[in-house]
């Protein structure tokens, strides 16, 4: 594993020094950090929620590796995300804003990050995530569907791990219920926000795939004021 440099505000004021994914917010120059990630892909989600028009920013380091900025914009409801594989490599997030009030609010999730305890997700039987809630199953080697729905009109984030990796090396989906983009991803003719596979204006969503004998991975990734996420793997 690298050595990680030695910076003046990157990782300095840690408010969580063995941060394990679970939602957080660090406030202005204040940093958390993650002492091994996966060796796989990991979906890391952020937001600004200053209530002031300040624009927001993180800084990411991995290992000896040069810090990863990302953008946080202000009033935005739907958070970002960054679908990414750090290597089993450590990670450092800190909130490098210009405006001491602009806090960040920050979560992960993957497929073996400590602490996570999954629930069996099931072929043919439907289950309910609270948010921050992870379901964990096997799909069988024939199409498969995986349906996500939610009964209010909350704004509902998913992720889905699992399946061959893309040309980028990475086998996660973001996925965006109830989201003010609309109708976008695959089939849409409208890309999806960066970072994201999908979104819909509505209240579910379908995801059809045939992964052979696979992990499924599946976490609802929303605000733990929304509603709870309604899923069922299908084998179809």
């Amino acid at each position: 594993m690298a050595t990680a440099p030695k910076y003046n505000i990157l990782g300095v004021n840690q408010s969580n020094a063995n941060w394990d994914g679970s939602p957080t917010t660090l406030a202005y120059r204040e940093s958390a950090a993650m002492p091994q990630t996966t060796n796989g892909s990991m979906v890391f989600a952020y937001q600004n929620t200053a209530s002031l028009n300040n624009a927001g920013k993180l800084a990411l380091t991995s290992g000896g590796s040069q810090p990863t900025f990302l953008t946080a914009p202000a009033l935005l409801s739907q958070p970002s995300i960054l679908v990414n594989n750090w290597q089993a490599n450590n990670l450092s997030v800190t909130n490098v804003s210009v405006a001491a009030a602009t806090p960040i609010w920050i979560e992960a999730f993957g497929p073996g990050l400590p602490g996570q305890k999954p629930v069996t997700l099931a072929i043919n039987t439907a289950l309910t995530l609270k948010p921050g809630g992870i379901a964990q199953g096997t799909s069988t080697p024939n199409w498969m569907q995986l349906t996500l729905g939610t009964n209010t009109g909350q704004l509902i984030v998913v992720a889905i791990v699992g399946g061959p990796q893309d040309g980028s090396g990475n086998n996660a989906y973001a996925i965006a219920l109830n989201s003010p983009s609309g109708n976008t991803g695959p089939g849409t003719g409208t890309a999806a926000p960066q970072g994201y596979y999908a979104t819909t204006g509505g209240n579910n969503y379908s995801f059809e795939f045939n992964w052979g004998s696979s992990v499924v991975y599946l976490a609802n990734m929303s605000p733990s004021t929304a509603s709870s996420l309604t899923a069922e793997l299908l084998s179809l």
